[in-house]
């Protein structure tokens, strides 16, 4: 069968992105958002609306909504002893589903044990609610991708709602062109003198791009040609089935952030971003920024200085004030004399700008550039990941988590622009005492083309 892009937006139950998605373990909730006894959590994941509860002992567990009685919503149950009760006819179920009371039947009619309401596995890990929806009976083990790992260390998690399709928010995060314009296209070098990414990054907006073919997924790496190091290398992961690791300071100086974009339904996602505690300044601001670039207009605040109050809708966790609807609090003076967007906030200025295309952004109108070959070969990737699962075949890293560890995100500086990138990288890793990474897949370059479409 031949699958176009269009088959990666859709994940509702029974498609074939869906399915692939549901193969892995993957963070739906802060630990926190749930009390032993307390409110059940209204989650949509997948396009499936499901509930979330902590029971009397701490354990979770995450349900469909709807009461295998009658179909009540199960958030309108009382979570006790135990279980969380309907309030339709009080059945009661425990966190794996079992009915465990039926007192609206009489005794010698009563079948709770064959009653059994819809429950995916849960675990909890690095402070997150992480969940299986597959249908194998022993789940893989979860991933280990870069600070997300099973280290009892603590981690900052940033959610941030979306209102747009999982793969064009995805996407911000693996371009590395949109970085001078976007977010730096007014500022100056000089502005920033001093701090080397910083001024790296300005000096020149057009990147020279390189992808390969990894164990994890697909990693990018690029120069900029015309810029003040024109032998600094930037690496960037995508990993299966929808992390990335973008970067930002040299390899050698940080651990880098690890996001993953939540599918909620085809129209919906959520950004969940982790790091670690000593990536912060004093002030709140992460150590890449707590300087001169975080004075920059349109860099000096972060999404999570937005957020307004969570609701008990399904889509009201984790929501921002700039909106749409409000055009993102644009200053049109701003714009014309400070900053590109006129929009203060780097995620928020991606999160306007994925918004903008539409609830699922249509791919037969864009056409890709050489500085577009990420985002071309992710969706290349993750096409035959899809198409591989319809003839049961998994990505080996689904079982072997270990592979995760051989990804990593930011610069290394190398001797000459005409270094090979891959023995830089593997050279980094072996320097950050990291396992051998698994590189062994095609290797993409710049080439003469001027644009590529994928089917729609």
């Amino acid at each position: 069968m031949a699958y176009g892009v269009d088959v990666l937006t859709k994940v509702g139950p029974g498609t074939a992105m869906g399915k692939f998605m549901r193969e892995f373990w993957f963070p739906v909730a802060k630990a926190s958002e749930l009390e032993p006894d307390g409110p059940p959590l209204r989650l949509l994941i997948l396009g499936e609306k499901l509930i979330a509860f902590r029971d009397t002992a701490g354990q979770v567990g995450v349900l469909d909504h709807r009461c295998p009685h009658r179909c009540a919503s199960l958030f309108f149950g009382l979570n006790e002893e135990g279980g969380i009760r309907c309030s339709y006819h009080g059945w009661k179920f425990d966190v794996d589903g079992n009915c465990t009371d039926m007192p609206n039947v009489l005794s010698e009619q009563e079948f709770s044990r064959r009653v059994k309401a819809k429950a995916y596995k849960a675990r909890e890990r690095n402070g997150m609610i992480w969940l299986y929806m597959g249908e194998r009976d022993v789940p893989p083990p979860l991933p280990n991708i870069g600070i997300v790992n099973d280290e009892p260390h603590d981690l900052i998690i940033d959610m941030t709602a979306r209102d747009c399709n999982w793969l064009q928010a995805l996407e911000g995060d693996i371009d590395p062109s949109h970085l001078g314009f976007l977010h730096h296209g007014k500022h100056k070098a000089e502005d920033v003198e001093g701090h080397f990414v910083g001024e790296w990054l300005i000096s020149d907006a057009r990147v020279r791009t390189n992808v390969v073919e990894t164990g994890w997924g697909t990693m990018e790496a690029h120069v900029r040609p015309n810029g003040i190091a024109p032998n600094y290398w930037h690496y960037s992961q995508h990993l299966f089935p929808t992390w990335t690791m973008p970067g930002q300071d040299e390899m050698d100086r940080e651990h880098p952030v690890v996001r993953f974009w939540l599918p909620m339904d085809d129209e919906h996602s959520m950004n969940i971003q982790f790091m670690l505690p000593s990536g912060f300044a004093e002030g709140g601001q992460p150590q890449f920024f707590a300087n001169k670039l975080a004075q920059l207009p349109g860099v000096r605040k972060r999404s999570r200085d937005f957020l307004v109050p969570n609701t008990t809708d399904w889509l009201g966790r984790w929501n921002i004030s700039p909106a749409l609807a409000n055009d993102f609090f644009m200053d049109r003076d701003v714009q014309r004399h400070d900053s590109f967007t006129g929009i203060e906030g780097v995620q928020v200025q991606d999160k306007a700008i994925t918004e903008s295309m539409g609830p699922v952004v249509d791919r037969s109108f864009e056409t890709l550039t050489p500085a577009d070959l990420m985002i071309a070969t992710v969706r290349r990737r993750l096409i035959e990941a899809v198409r591989d699962l319809e003839e049961g075949k998994v990505p080996e890293v689904l079982d072997n988590p270990h592979i995760y560890l051989g990804a990593f995100a930011g610069g290394v500086r190398g001797e000459s622009p005409s270094d090979d990138w891959l023995n830089l990288y593997r050279d980094a890793i072996k320097r950050l005492g990291l396992p051998e990474p698994k590189i062994e897949g095609r290797r993409l370059g710049p080439g003469p083309r001027t644009s590529q479409k994928l089917p729609a």
